[in-house]
């Protein structure tokens, strides 16, 4: 992955900040690069998962789409980066954080495709057949029941992680999460001092929304609705295996494809740009 260079305010070049406004609902953060409309093909929304925000895609997805004439965009759901609504996210449920992916979704002058992380991911299931998306991509994603199998796994395998976050979204406050919990999130091939500085971003999630994602929604199937999918997982991914994914992918009757030593944080691995490419080589066969 090529290095990052950031201006003295710590923004990345090619990278900026805009808001998407609505009556009566917290403003959402953007995060924009490329054109400002139009562009190769169909736009792009990138979409964080659980205790995220916009700037996990900032380093390296949003510079590779937008050097390469797309129009690429990701959102912080309320609370979450420098969105609002930080005072209220401990109530915000499920339905409130997918409203915010539709109207994020709704801010284009075109349906975008769209890439969705983890928590994220399970959003954007919950709105197919519902808002108008070209595509989707499920990059270490939720499956289609959510955290109703995910979630009671995690606690037996991975226990420490699942315990220290637990107790940050209860106490909203953000936990002390050690190097090997870091290295469990972020993947062994992150460096050190880069996995440090991702988790002092990480911030406490809303206990509402998680215990809900426990709780299976319904979810049209991608293939129902017509809706080109891929998903995409690491191998070495500890909280959403890859046999998690392939019940995604064959839920959705989705392409999909897995990155030997690739984490969960995909979009943060030194296999970034892999990962990006394969979006874009699946763009560029689909049409989109």
């Amino acid at each position: 992955m090529r290095p990052i260079h950031r201006r003295e305010d710590g923004t990345i070049p090619g990278v900026r900040a805009d808001v998407v406004r609505s009556a009566d609902q917290p403003a959402l953060e953007r995060l924009v690069a490329g054109p400002e409309s139009g562009g190769e093909g169909a736009p792009l929304l990138f979409v964080h998962g659980a205790f995220a925000g916009a700037w996990c895609w900032a380093e390296t997805f949003l510079p590779f789409f937008g050097r390469r004439g797309r129009q690429a965009v990701a959102v912080s759901l309320r609370g979450h980066g420098a969105s609002e609504g930080g005072e209220e996210l401990r109530g915000a449920g499920l339905d409130d954080l997918a409203s915010d992916l539709g109207r994020a979704i709704g801010s284009f002058a075109e349906p975008p495709v769209v890439v969705a992380h983890s928590l994220g991911g399970y959003l954007a299931q919950l709105l197919i057949g519902r808002a108008r998306m070209r595509g989707l991509v499920l990059m270490g994603s939720l499956p289609p029941d959510g955290m109703a199998l995910v979630g009671p796994r995690l606690a037996m395998t991975e226990p420490k992680i699942w315990s220290q976050a637990a107790a940050a979204t209860v106490t909203n406050s953000r936990a002390t999460i050690d190097l090997a919990g870091l290295q469990l999130l972020f993947g062994e091939g992150v460096p050190r001092e880069k996995a440090l500085r991702y988790g002092a971003r990480l911030i406490p999630e809303s206990p509402r929304a998680l215990a809900e994602a426990h709780l299976p929604r319904p979810v049209v199937s991608a293939l129902l609705a017509g809706l080109p999918t891929l998903v995409l997982n690491g191998v070495v991914d500890r909280l959403v295996w890859p046999s998690t994914a392939l019940r995604s992918a064959a839920y959705h009757a989705a392409g999909h494809r897995f990155f030997a030593e690739g984490g969960h944080f995909l979009m943060l691995d030194p296999l970034a740009e892999d990962v990006a490419r394969e979006i874009l080589d699946w763009l560029a066969v689909r049409r989109l």
